[in-house]
């Protein structure tokens, strides 16, 4: 059905879906009192599968669509995701041969270190409801969230991005001409 759409279209509807998760399933689980926010999380991997302006790009989408369900001063998680997506794909283009747990680790120090960016902003701009929230107990939360769906999100964004996986080249392979 969504074969020949373009990542544009195939973006929006991955960050949709989220959205619709967020509200409609994650805001009423709260492990440690906590809501886990997926777009964060998304940021990240769309950052680590399409690098540092693919990461700025989709991260930017899930903060737009951040910033129209949460209350906070508009722009605000448009920033923090953006930067959240680029510093993502900066950081994985320095580290291209990581394993599938050794790039679920980073992406869990990832999303934990946005969510210290999103609380930064908030003291910037004196929002005293940021600031008095939990920051460490939510860092950590988000932190193993992305830890434990990472593949899947991972898998997610590159369908979105239209991403091909990268294939390497082994003397076998080059002997048999692949």
């Amino acid at each position: 059905m969504m074969a020949g759409a373009g990542p544009l279209a195939r973006s929006t509807l991955v960050l949709a879906v989220a959205v619709v998760v967020h509200v409609g399933l994650l805001a009423h689980i709260t492990p440690a009192g906590v809501i886990v926010d997926p777009l964060v999380l998304l940021a990240v991997a769309g950052g680590m599968m399409g690098g540092r302006s693919t990461g700025a790009t989709f991260g930017g989408g899930c903060g737009l669509a951040s910033d129209l369900i949460l209350h906070t001063p508009f722009g605000m998680s448009l920033l923090v995701l953006t930067l959240v997506g680029y510093l993502s794909g900066a950081i994985t283009e320095q580290i291209p041969s990581a394993g599938r747990l050794a790039r679920a680790a980073i992406a869990s120090l990832l999303a934990a270190g946005g969510i210290g960016l999103f609380a930064g902003a908030g003291w910037l701009m004196d929002l005293v409801y940021v600031t008095e929230a939990p920051i460490v107990r939510i860092a950590i939360v988000t932190g193993v969230a992305s830890l434990l769906t990472n593949p899947l999100l991972e898998r997610a964004t590159r369908w979105a991005l239209i991403i091909r996986p990268r294939m390497t080249v082994t003397p076998e392979s080059t002997a048999r001409g692949g």
